[in-house]
């Protein structure tokens, strides 16, 4: 099955992780892949599955610099050993840096992918079997707070 959770309220990546604990929880195995996002995030250092870690090259919107990244990514999710696979930030991701035809061949596996990212990608929404929109109504980014270590990061 595919879970997304989109938009740009705070909390999806909070959601796919609390998801990927209930299931370790009960004896499954996870992966949580995080694409557009660099290796500082703290819930790397915590979640107990297996990572595909971010590399050093994520900056806030990579170039072409960050296509080999993606494409071991891409091969990590086909190969990844998982009952549930985390895509963090996959929606982004498309179709800047996959292709919607790969996304869509790399939810052919029989596991449980848990989506999250900020925006519609309506071929993916179509597979999808559960959807949650995620809406900013306040947020410390907009008084000019920057991301604080722990809670956004």
């Amino acid at each position: 099955m595919i879970h997304i959770y989109y938009g740009c309220g705070k909390g999806k990546t909070t959601a796919a992780l609390g998801a990927g604990m209930r299931a370790f929880g009960a004896g499954m195995s996870v992966a949580l892949v995080q694409l557009l996002k660099d290796n500082k995030s703290s819930e790397i250092s915590a979640v107990p599955f297996k990572v595909f870690n971010a590399p050093d090259c994520v900056k806030f919107n990579p170039g072409e610099e960050y296509m080999p990244c993606v494409k071991n990514a891409c091969e990590f999710i086909k190969n990844v050993d998982a009952d549930v696979i985390i895509l963090d930030e996959f929606l982004d991701a498309i179709p800047d840096y996959i292709s919607e035809e790969t996304a869509l061949d790399l939810l052919n596996r029989n596991a449980e992918y848990i989506i999250t990212g900020h925006k519609r990608v309506d071929s993916i929404f179509s597979r999808a079997d559960y959807i949650t929109f995620m809406k900013k109504e306040k947020h410390p980014y907009d008084k000019g707070v920057c991301a604080r270590l722990g809670i956004e990061y």
